[in-house]
């Protein structure tokens, strides 16, 4: 059953997306049918109770949402196969673009500032109080709000599988979610002078 359990969230996440409901993904191993998980969609969606213990982050204030709030139940599900699988890469998100020409490297970590300045998701941390994990914002002029970009040099002749080498590499690197920041990654690799990939993973915990 356990090597089961990353399918099984990202159906129940995919379930969740689309009908709008909050669905645990052990229903699915409790009816693992059709009409089973569509009963239990259809009593997620009529049960006031449970939709009035569903707090909107943005309900906090900024003040609140920085000190720590309550994580919304698809987060406190992550955090949960994260305990059970810690090593695991399943949840991660990654892309990578080619940037060719001459790269203002400080004009590019500006950009990614900004971007993090505007999407609290790209502030989002996770903290441990008092046995409980809360989700955390860090304020945007925080020295941890922007993200840091780590570099990365390919030797000079590398070909295209030592750049797809490395990329493997770091899209395999699991996060550690719970008092390390933001479980995003930002590397700017160097392929030659005019020639760079930029590679931005994150943790599935932060969409």
């Amino acid at each position: 059953m356990l090597c089961m359990l990353p399918q099984a969230s990202k159906v129940m996440i995919a379930v969740r997306r689309e009908f709008g409901c909050e669905v645990i993904t052990a229903q699915l191993f409790k009816t693992p049918t059709i009409t089973g998980l569509a009963a239990a969609l259809l009593h997620a969606s009529t049960d006031g109770e449970q939709e009035a213990n569903i707090v909107p982050r943005a309900m906090f204030s900024s003040q609140e949402r920085a000190a720590g709030v309550p994580c919304s139940a698809n987060q406190e599900q992550m955090l949960v196969l994260h305990q059970m699988q810690p090593d695991s890469s399943a949840y991660n998100m990654a892309d990578a673009t080619r940037l060719r020409g001459m790269l203002s490297v400080a004009t590019l970590e500006g950009a990614l500032a900004f971007l993090a300045r505007r999407h609290e998701s790209l502030r989002t941390h996770f903290v441990e109080r008092d046995g409980q994990v809360l989700q955390a914002v860090y304020p945007a002029d925080h020295p941890r709000a922007a993200p840091a970009v780590q570099r990365r040099s390919l030797a000079p002749g590398s070909g295209e599988e030592a750049l797809t080498a490395v990329l493997d590499e770091l899209s395999e690197q699991p996060f550690q979610l719970v008092g390390t920041g933001v479980p995003l990654l930002v590397v700017l690799i160097a392929v030659a002078q005019d020639d760079h990939v930029l590679f931005v993973g994150n943790h599935h915990i932060l969409r």
